[in-house]
This record gives C-alpha cells, sequence and structure tokens, in this order.
C-alpha cells in the first residue's frame, strides 16, 4: 500500500477531530436548525443569568443561545422560527415533556410529566417564542405537533433537551486528545513497520 494514502487518512484523521465543534452534538453557542421529512424549525433556547452580568464575557455570556443541552434549571425562553410558509396556516401546538432516559414501549421514550403546554395556535409571522421554568435537572423534550388534533405521526417534531446534565467529556477534555494522539502513534507505527519491511525485502533482494 502506498505510504501517500496512509499520509492522507492520516491527516484527515486529525483534522476531523481538531475541527471546532466537530464533536458537539449540542451545538452549543449557535441556534439549531431542527428537520423532519416534512418541517424545518430553526431552533434556540436562552437561560436569563441568576444575577445581573458585570461584565463583557458575563453579559455574552446571558445572551448566548443553546440547542439540546441546557447548562441549569430555572426560567428558559425557547424561540422557534418556522421555514416553512405552509405551515403558517395551520394550528401548531406545543409541549416540553419531562421523559425516562429509558425507551419505553415501541422503542418511545417514557413521558414522566407534562411540563408546559400550549393549545394550537396560529403563527402566521411563523414565529413562536415560549417560557419553561425547569425545576429540576433531567431529560425533557420539546414536542411540535403541526395541524392540531389532526396531526399525523409524521406531523410531530420532538426536539431532546437535556437540563443541568452535565457531559463527561466537559470533565475529562483530554480524552480527545488522547485519542488523537493514540490515532497518530498507530499510523505512525504502521507506516514505520511497512517502509521497514520494504527496505528489508529489497536489501535482499538486492
Amino acid at each position: 500500500m502506498n505510504l501517500r494514502i496512509f499520509v492522507t487518512l492520516l491527516a484527515l484523521l486529525v483534522a476531523g477531530f481538531s475541527l471546532p465543534g466537530q464533536a458537539a452534538p449540542n451545538m452549543k453557542g449557535r441556534a439549531c436548525m431542527i428537520t423532519t421529512d416534512f418541517y424545518i424549525v430553526h431552533f434556540s433556547a436562552f437561560q436569563p443569568p441568576a444575577k445581573k452580568p458585570e461584565t463583557d464575557a458575563e453579559r455574552k455570556e446571558a445572551f448566548r443561545p443553546y440547542c439540546h443541552e441546557l447548562p441549569r434549571t430555572g426560567t428558559t425562553y425557547f424561540g422557534m422560527d418556522f421555514i416553512d410558509r405552509d405551515v403558517r396556516q395551520m394550528p401548531i401546538s406545543m409541549k416540553v415533556v419531562e421523559e425516562k432516559p429509558t425507551a419505553g414501549e415501541e422503542g418511545k421514550p417514557q413521558v414522566v410529566r407534562v411540563v408546559k403546554e400550549v393549545p394550537p395556535t396560529l403563527y402566521p409571522q411563523g414565529v413562536a417564542d415560549l417560557r419553561v421554568n425547569f425545576d429540576k435537572p433531567g431529560h425533557y423534550a420539546l414536542i411540535i405537533q403541526f395541524g392540531g388534533e389532526d396531526a399525523l405521526e409524521e406531523d410531530i417534531m420532538r426536539v431532546p433537551l437535556t437540563v443541568a446534565l452535565s457531559s463527561p467529556w466537559k470533565h475529562i477534555p483530554f480524552l480527545k486528545y488522547a485519542a488523537v494522539a493514540a490515532i497518530v502513534v498507530f499510523f505512525t507505527m504502521v507506516i514505520f513497520f511497512i517502509s521497514h519491511f520494504r527496505g528489508a525485502r529489497k536489501a535482499t533482494q538486492a
């Protein structure tokens, strides 16, 4: 196998690990684009700070949008922009539910309770907002139902949420770099042994 292929693959692999945000599925710091086969929703969540921000960094953090992972409990504001113009003429209901992390029947998460519910409403401007108070950490979901009570299964959009549940990668960020280092060492050893084997074979043939 050509050594250039190994070097190229190694470079691409390391570059993939080094891309900012590549390993962060929650897209923190940005709004989310939630999509299904039929609907597209531009979604973001904001959590006001517990105290008045005093520094520029604190003020910037106060207006930071979140996606699927919310860092703390308390008041949370959701903003939704319905991209499809057709849905602006149909009733849309929303609710936030607490779920068990384990799946129930039919492989669906089990709903523990309804935290907030909004009845079917028209949003002619294509923009909706929702204020929710999360009273405890846990797994939640925002359920958006297009078409009111007559909605079909494909008309329901589920946005999974976690509240005040820290990610293990935040506490052990060195694992990412350790994984990259291990991959680099592995490919380096492979390239070394292939080069050594080729050199030994050429010496024998000579």
